[in-house]
């Protein structure tokens, strides 16, 4: 059908009824991929009005979803090419929210099969979306790259510089859409995944400590010291501008953004910066005195892991 209301109910219960090992998932595939290709297999054309782009983001966004939802091997198999184009397409009129939807349904894909996707030549695909300017894509894009950078973490090492710029851009200079401030925190939820992804890495901020291949080790120790101190300012702000707010909201965004700071720190280890760690100590033990037993707790669970850091223990 190409009317929207019954693509709609048709697709809910698609997403109700079936199941990834469903007999019948394959009498349906073809439907979908032709949903994916042109939004509503109507054919494609050279030049789109407006109303035909929205009716092809719709359709899109529901195969997309449904693909999410019911998820199995088949339709990964079936259909992981056509969602990895929508994502990485260069195509303009690609919106950003069929690419959200395009980067969560590729997760979704990635933890049913986890060799789906092909790390070495999709990092660079990924290094593209980083670049987007849209803060929704680059949230989905890196919920998506940190569930391919659990399973295969060398092959991601390359996008540490795109994450360090990008935690610059919201921490050090604060450049956040206005829709995208949360209690005028920039991003809180970009925030804590970009520095969950950095926590893979905790030789980043040590020149020439890449664990990548030996022909990118000359041209990489040059480029590691400019992101590696910025990291480390970036680090450092967090914890020293961090406070406790009379907010809930505020107070409860801003320390889960400081709690995985520091948690970045315990992934350096004992070679990571020692003012840093003893400025996340002062830190907590700011924290644990306070009232709110969530943030004592965390306070508590978070200088456990620093003192058994070698060194960290007379901070205590």
């Amino acid at each position: 059908s190409t009317k929207f209301s019954e693509k709609q109910v048709g697709y809910v219960a698609l997403s109700l009824l079936f199941r990834g090992g469903d007999p019948m998932m394959s009498a349906v595939v073809d439907t979908i991929r032709g949903d994916l290709a042109v939004g509503g297999g109507s054919g494609a054309t050279s030049r789109k009005s407006s109303s035909d782009e929205s009716s092809s983001d719709t359709y899109q966004s529901l195969a997309l979803c449904s693909i999410a939802n019911i998820s199995g091997l088949e339709l990964a198999q079936a259909l992981h090419a056509e969602v990895q184009q929508i994502l990485v397409s260069r195509d303009p009129s690609t919106t950003s929210c069929v690419r959200k939807k395009a980067a969560l349904c590729l997760l979704r894909l990635v933890r049913t099969t986890p060799n789906l996707v092909a790390g070495r030549e999709f990092a660079p695909h990924v290094a593209h979306l980083l670049q987007d300017r849209h803060l929704g894509v680059l949230t989905s894009t890196m919920s998506l790259l940190i569930g391919l950078a659990s399973r295969h973490v060398e092959e991601y090492e390359s996008l540490v510089p795109y994450v360090v710029h990008i935690l610059g851009m919201l921490v050090l200079k604060r450049a956040c859409a206005r829709e995208y401030l949360y209690y005028r925190t920039p991003s809180p939820w970009l925030q804590i995944k970009l520095l969950k992804f950095l926590q893979f890495y905790p030789n980043a901020i040590q020149p020439g400590a890449s664990s990548t291949s030996k022909s990118n080790n000359n041209a990489g120790t040059a480029a590691e010291k400019p992101y590696a101190a910025q990291l480390q300012s970036i680090v450092s702000k967090i914890l020293t501008e961090t406070d406790v707010s009379d907010s809930i909201n505020k107070s409860n965004a801003d320390h889960a953004i400081l709690f995985e700071a520091v948690n970045l720190i315990v992934a350096w280890g004992s070679t990571g910066p020692i003012q840093l760690r003893d400025g996340a100590m002062r830190l907590l033990g700011k924290f644990i005195s306070v009232r709110e037993p969530n943030i004592r707790y965390l306070g508590l669970m978070t200088m456990a892991k620093l003192a058994q850091l070698e060194g960290s223990a007379e901070g205590v």
